[in-house]
């Protein structure tokens, strides 16, 4: 049956006390994970079809909606095999907090459940400011009289909630030119928050598919920044400050069961101070510093084990600069980069394919609209235009430049694919007259290996003056590989300056040893090879691990390609199963080939080698032919390609049909023939293994099934500055409660967009599905939510408007309104 991958990298950004509506969109976005994990990894296939989640289900966790998705995927699964799995997420201020707890969920199937507390209870004003600034008995009682009297009809607009009003007016009343929000109470309500979600069990326990990488990326701002040398051509350098900074966190489970994990208990500390920096607004809360998180480890006797190695892996440019991360100060990342989709975009290059794949990017707006004046109303004022400059504005700066630079490589993508089709006869022709005029042969081990040189110089040869730029190329890239390895495994490499400096170290090397330029040119018939003694040759030999890469993403793609023929034939399942087991072997060829590789290079003599390279700030060409000698017979690419060759000989040998297995033979051995057309239109970018990427955005503008009207109609805590729900427990579950429906009607489109045949094949009624969603998370969040019952009865009534009546098992009845105003009357007052 036919496979195929929903990929989200997720995109969380600023809202203030939107975040409560943001943790409602991620709780759900769980879910769903959840719900695919369950399916493809706790069922054979012969069972997916009659089993149901309820049956799997054994830990006690609270489920609702995960029992809907599951049947939506085992609909889906009638005809095709559809995975969904984040494998990014980046996140800046309030969204920064929502993507650093999904995260830890995600890498470890923890529950989100024991964060309610934190979002409903705590993340209040009262409990978020010291009780030294809280107002007493007598604080400025001359507040009160001008709050009631002066700001009711204020009041009465903005804040209609009279625990609202309450707390607004202690909060005048509290100390004046003081952050008033605690951060020392914050840190600790996030590390409370991040151990309540405990720990996973089994150890081993993810909800991302192995040899999948989960990326966090959240930003945060350097209040007082680092010097960074900046290369000139006159004067030759100058010094900037830089305050944009990035942390990033990672989780890697290997095929083999080694994991690598920045989000268990050890790594706890570092992701609550990357929440708390990242939520840091300014004025509100006190700068976020090292020393916090330390004092508060301190007082609750929780171990930081992994600390030296946050500071060192996340500020080596502070590091290198010669400031201490310890003393440094950061506010909210929202103030330089509130919306991080260039750290999302980069993060999802590059990735495997394991089968066929929908990249979606998927971004959290609460309010697109911002809740700013149309263009030509009235001047804005003094403090309007300061605030609107120094908050608003940036945090409201559109993201069209982020979204056509994916457009565009979502392009370049689609062309890449457009390339390779169209050159396939051309190369199969070539490949035939390789194998002697019989293009369907099944050669060894041996022979793919002789196969594979004769196809590389049957390529330089056709190419001609063509194959000069591509070589060039070529070792230039790899060249570039060399500098990065050394940069990364050596502590002296940080600056840009550096490495540059470094970079044309490398140059000068391969100049000296006649590796680059390149010195090889066609003759004058166009019959010229490259011989095996050439400097460049050997080079590449033994240091090109992306091309082996490249091959076998290439054949992996044609692999993926063949599915569609395989299920026209009326063996069509069992040749499938076969196709599913060479590609499982192609991955396992292609993860030993990766993780081998950089496994191999990160021993102590090799890091040795490489700090002594830049030890005195000058790399000399004598120590990178040091470092070359030594790495060659490590890497050993060429005992590498041995055992490819055998195994994927050994592959051939399957039950597929044999023109299928033919394909996966030439194009393994017919790459360099690709390669050498599409490496200059890639940019040496893995566009191979990278699909066009497809941009979703989870809003209220975007879920009209329950009410129209956006965020204005539904949400609470857009007003009095996006604070309102900080000042209103009623708001907080307002927001959250909409967060959740909202996510649930998007993830339904999203899902079935990404299967439109299968959905239609299934006959499933989508619109009731949806209202069974709903209808889920009312009954589970109305014996949690108890300051909106307004709110759950307007919404029962709603659904039975839109979607009909529910049939209450006997003995209920469906709950009417307890009164009449709703909760959409209650929305539009705040």
């Amino acid at each position: 049956m036919k496979e195929k991958e929903l990929r989200i990298a997720l995109v969380c950004y600023g809202g203030v006390s939107l975040a409560v509506y943001m943790h409602g969109v991620t709780k759900e976005i769980l879910k769903l994970i959840r719900a695919s994990r369950v399916y493809h990894h706790d069922l054979a296939r012969s069972h997916r079809t009659s089993a149901t989640y309820s049956d799997l289900e054994h830990d006690g966790r609270e489920t609702d909606t995960e029992e809907i998705y599951f049947e939506l995927i085992q609909a889906i699964g009638e005809t095709l095999e559809l995975r969904v799995f984040v494998d990014t997420i980046a996140g800046a201020s309030a969204g920064g907090i929502s993507g650093v707890l999904l995260a830890r969920a995600l890498a470890h199937d923890l529950p989100m459940d024991p964060l309610r507390k934190m979002w409903l209870e705590q993340a209040d004003i009262v409990a978020l400011m010291d009780e030294h600034h809280l107002a007493g008995r007598w604080d400025k009682l001359f507040m009160k009289p001008l709050f009631w009297g002066i700001t009711e009809k204020w009041l009465a607009k903005y804040a209609p909630d009279m625990e609202m009003r309450q707390k607004l007016q202690l909060f005048t009343r509290s100390r004046w030119f003081e952050p008033p929000f605690s951060g020392e109470i914050m840190s600790g309500m996030l590390l409370d928050a991040c151990l309540a979600m405990g720990e996973p069990n089994p150890a081993n326990a993810s909800l991302l598919p192995t040899g999948h990488r989960l990326d966090l990326i959240v930003s945060v701002t350097d209040f007082h920044g680092y010097s960074q040398n900046i290369p000139l051509h006159d004067p030759v350098s100058i010094r900037e400050r830089e305050h944009r900074h990035t942390l990033k966190f990672s989780y890697f489970q290997q095929s083999g069961g080694a994991m690598l994990s920045d989000f268990d208990t050890a790594h706890v500390p570092g992701l609550v101070f990357a929440a708390r920096a990242t939520s840091c607004f300014p004025g509100a809360f006190p700068p976020a510093r090292i020393g916090e998180i330390d004092a508060l480890l301190k007082e609750r006797n929780v171990a930081w084990p992994t600390r030296d190695e946050f500071l060192r892996s996340n500020f080596k440019p502070l590091i290198a600069a010669g400031s201490d991360p310890v003393k440094a100060s950061f506010i909210d990342g929202s103030v330089l980069n509130n919306k991080p989709f260039g750290e999302a975009i980069s993060a999802i290059r590059g990735r495997p394919a394991y089968r066929e794949v929908d990249r979606r990017m998927i971004y959290i707006d609460p309010d697109p609209k911002g809740g700013r004046a149309e263009a030509g109303g009235a001047a804005p004022g003094f403090f309007q235009a300061i605030r609107g400059a120094l908050s608003d504005i940036p945090r409201n700066q559109p993201v069209r430049d982020e979204l056509e630079a994916l457009h565009d490589f979502s392009e370049r993508v689609r062309r890449y694919r457009q390339i390779v089709a169209a050159t396939r006869p051309h190369v199969r022709t070539r490949i035939t007259e390789l194998f002697n005029g019989n293009g369907e042969v099944l050669p060894g081990a041996e022979e793919l290996a002789k196969l594979r040189n004769n196809a590389n110089a049957q390529a330089a040869v056709e190419a001609g003056y063509a194959y000069d730029a591509y070589i060039q190329l070529k070792v230039a890239s790899v060249l570039d590989q060399i500098t990065n390895i050394i940069a990364d495994l050596s502590e002296a490499v940080n600056h840009p300056s550096d490495k540059l400096a470094l970079s044309r170290a490398v140059e000068s090397w391969a100049k000296d040893t006649r590796i680059f330029p390149v010195q090889w040119l066609a003759g004058a018939g166009g019959n010229a090879e490259p011989s095996k003694e050439d400097a460049w040759v050997r080079f590449l030999r033994e240091f090109d691990v992306s091309f082996r890469v490249r091959r076998l993403r290439f054949v992996i793609r044609r692999l993926n390609e063949l599915y569609q023929d395989i299920e026209t034939n009326d063996e069509g399942s069992l040749h499938s199963d076969a196709l599913d087991e060479f590609k499982a072997s192609l991955y396992r060829i292609l993860d030993r080939m990766q993780s081998e590789t950089a496994s191999r290079l990160r021993t102590d003599e090799i890091r040795r080698i490489c700090k002594s390279i830049y030890d005195d700030g000058v790399a000399e060409p004598h120590e990178i032919d040091a470092f070359t000698i030594h790495v060659a017979p490590v890497l050993d690419l060429v005992g590498l390609d041995r055992d490819a060759d055998a195994h994927f000989a050994e592959m051939a040998a399957t039950t597929l049909p044999f023109g299928i297995r033919a394909e996966l033979v030439q194009a393994y051995v017919g790459f360099p023939f690709f390669d050498v057309l599409t490496l200059p239109l890639n940019k040496w970018q893995d566009l191979d293994d990278v699909d066009t990427v497809q941009v979703d955005r989870i809003s209220p503008e975007d879920a009209r099934s329950i009410r129209e009207g956006g965020a204005p109609a539904t949400l609470m805590g857009r007003d009095l500055g996006y604070f309102a729900a900080f000042f209103s427990r009623r708001a907080r579950e307002n927001d959250y409660l909409w967060g959740r429906l909202h996510a649930a009607e998007r993830l339904v489109d999203i899902v079935t967009s990404s299967a439109p045949v299968a959905i239609k094949k299934s006959g499933i009624d989508l619109v009731q599905l949806k209202a069974r969603l709903f209808r889920s998370i009312l009954k589970t969040e109305k014996q949690h939510l108890d300051h909106v019952p307004e709110l759950f009865a307007d919404l029962e009534r709603e659904l039975n408007i839109r979607f009909g009546e529910e049939e209450a098992p006997a003995g209920e009845a469906v709950p009417a309104a307890e009164n009449g105003e709703t909760s959409k009357t209650l929305s539009r007052k705040a």
